[in-house]
């Protein structure tokens, strides 16, 4: 009985240092705070979310979070990457509105995004895929979407013909996951970032902008003032740098539109049409210096060729298409961006116009 009393009086101190770490810091959000939390806050009370960015969030999780707290399906969806995250809801002039933008975003994250709205019965009346030219190279794919993976099986399976009603929906825990606590390994990574006293920390406003980047209710961004009030001189250099590098962001390497990507972009669009949903897509425009250099490098002359491509679809499937990579058909300007890639948003709706009508 002393032995086991003196064991448990050992490790008392390291159980309890454990779990407190791993509650402090908590840097996946599954412990003090979750997303389901944030969620709640942000579907449910509209309130606008901020230091996610520097809590190095997952939007994927987040994305998901909301969705499952939202009352019935929205009006308006829109998904992409990260260049139509400040798309909001007053640009489309509707309240049911969520936009489901996320980083690095590749043709899984378009799967996995409907997929998630699927499975909760709320797909929109309305949807607009912002399609960049990188979707469909394998090159730059990236693991990211695996953080839905279930969500991705999911319309695979749709997609394929594989799906019946007796298959399970998808689910995945975005609240409060009690392993963590005494958790090794989560306690090893929260261990790494005390010395840059680095934790999960979150905050709510109802302003629309504030000094940091900060996450909408609707789901869409406003960046941090920094990046606001940024010169475009500094974007002109940053640009210029780049094609001095022979960098396009996720063009290099790409040396054809591969077609698996291709035939599940198009699966997916086609699977949209018929559930009833309007589908739009979204051509977000390169600035006029990258454009011209794109032209300019048959290394990256590509671009051309997602943009035909996606207008032969879109005829051939009566789709709207909206936008253009070329920045001439909105009167894109250097200084109309925040850095090489991102449109500044008092922008956005200018180079978000109608090129092709469906009769």
């Amino acid at each position: 009985m002393k032995k086991w009393c003196k064991a448990i009086l050992f490790l008392l101190p390291v159980i309890i240092l454990i779990a407190s770490v791993n509650w402090c810091v908590d840097s996946y959000a599954m412990l003090r705070i979750t997303y389901d939390q944030i969620g709640q806050q942000m579907a449910v009370y509209g309130r606008n979310v901020e230091g996610l960015e520097e809590s190095d969030f997952n939007d994927r999780n987040l994305f998901l979070a909301c969705v499952k707290q939202q009352e019935g399906p929205k009006e308006v969806i829109v998904a992409g990457s990260s260049r139509v995250m400040n798309f909001d809801h007053r640009m489309f002039g509707t309240d049911s509105f969520y936009n489901a933008g996320l980083s690095e975003s590749t043709v899984y994250d378009l799967l996995a995004v409907t997929g998630v709205l699927a499975a909760e019965d709320k797909l929109p009346r309305t949807m607009v895929i912002g399609v960049d030219a990188f979707l469909f190279n394998t090159s730059h794919d990236n693991d990211r979407w695996e953080d839905l993976y279930p969500y991705v099986n999911y319309m695979d399976m749709i997609l394929n013909g594989k799906f019946d009603e007796g298959n399970l929906h998808p689910q995945k825990n975005t609240g409060t996951d009690m392993g963590k606590w005494l958790s090794l390994d989560y306690f090893r990574y929260n261990v790494t970032l005390l010395p840059e006293r680095k934790r999960f920390r979150v905050s709510y406003t109802d302003d629309w902008e504030t000094e940091r980047y900060l996450k909408h209710y609707d789901g869409s961004i406003a960046y941090q003032r920094e990046l606001r009030e940024g010169d475009a001189a500094t974007v002109e250099e940053l640009t210029r740098q780049s094609m001095e590098e022979h960098v396009v962001y996720r063009m290099t390497d790409y040396h054809e539109i591969d077609k698996a990507h291709w035939e599940r972009f198009a699966a997916l669009t086609a699977w949209l049409q018929e559930e009833g949903v309007e589908v739009i897509l979204y051509l977000p425009p390169y600035s006029p210096m990258m454009y011209n250099y794109i032209e300019s490098e048959e290394a990256f002359r590509i671009t051309l060729e997602v943009e035909a491509k996606v207008q032969e679809l879109a005829k051939e499937r009566q789709i709207a298409l909206y936008g253009s990579y070329d920045p001439a058909g909105c009167g894109l300007e250097m200084t109309d961006l925040y850095d090489i890639y991102h449109v500044k948003t008092e922008k956005m709706m200018d180079t978000f116009y109608p090129v092709i009508v469906p009769e």
